[in-house]
């Protein structure tokens, strides 16, 4: 039977992606309780400022910026953190890249680069702290998937992929680790405001610069912060936010009649 936190009790978290977006919003709604938090992502510039605001709220907050598609730069960065005190009790696996552009005209490099920054990168950095977290009997690990996990939308193969991937190693991980002390947590979130699609690969693997409308009207970050950090509470294996009808008509469809949602899928409209 999994364990029911009516509060998190854990303190202190180790977040990626953590300069924008989902994985700054749950930073700063942490901070208020008062827990220590090692917030990465590529900009240290705006990593300071996410830190100065989770201060502010009460937080101990310490920078480690990295570029996750860097195995070098991920090695230094496992270094930094397990020699942390305290080190985290929480990983948050929340930094991603996103495609856009047809499997036919996406360069290789661009797969392996999502792949690297989506799966390996969270993959390593899970198995580096996870035998600190068992020792201890007590910890998280949480991955932050996608809705596209779970269904194939076209112009986004490389992401679809990475994301089913996550989910495939984050699920079976968990049904490996009770009586440890440890959850696994499966974040799955639809459309929520951020620059994801801004920031996603082209076929060249430039960033596209383009907000999809779906995006754009979608939850605000703050909000998907809140429903994971409930999640986490509860210990939900799955845990969904900015989960509109339409998506949750799709996740229906993919289990129960596939080629009727991949009908739906090959519509210009979805594109």
């Amino acid at each position: 039977m999994r364990s029911q936190r009516s509060t998190l009790s854990w303190s202190s978290f180790w977040i990626t992606g953590a300069s924008s977006g989902i994985g700054a919003a749950l930073a700063r709604r942490l901070s208020r309780t008062g827990v220590t938090l090692y917030l990465s992502g590529r900009s240290r510039e705006r990593l300071e400022a996410v830190a100065t605001d989770c201060r502010a709220g009460g937080a101990t907050a310490t920078v480690v910026p990295f570029d996750m598609a860097d195995p070098a730069a991920r090695a230094a960065a496992i270094e930094t953190i397990l020699a942390a005190d305290p080190v985290p009790r929480v990983l948050v696996n929340n930094a991603g890249l996103s495609q856009r552009g047809e499997a036919i005209e996406t360069d290789v490099s661009v797969d392996r680069t999502i792949m690297e920054v989506d799966y390996l990168a969270a993959v390593e950095l899970t198995k580096a702290v996870l035998p600190s977290l068992i020792a201890a009997g007590d910890g998280c690990i949480v991955a932050v998937s996608s809705v596209a996990g779970l269904a194939p939308v076209p112009i986004r193969s490389s992401y679809n992929a990475a994301k089913a991937a996550q989910l495939a190693f984050f699920g079976t991980l968990a049904n490996e680790l009770p009586g440890t002390g440890v959850q696994v947590n499966l974040v799955i979130p639809g459309f929520v405001k951020t620059a994801v699609s801004m920031n996603a690969l082209t076929g060249s693997g430039a960033a596209s610069g383009v907000m999809d409308p779906n995006q754009s009207g979608g939850i605000d970050p703050d909000a998907a912060a809140a429903d994971i950090i409930r999640g986490l509470a509860a210990n939900r294996r799955r845990i969904y936010t900015g989960m509109t009808a339409r998506l949750r008509f799709m996740l229906v469809l993919a289990k129960l009649v596939p080629r009727l949602l991949d009908r739906i899928l090959q519509t210009s409209e979805v594109r």
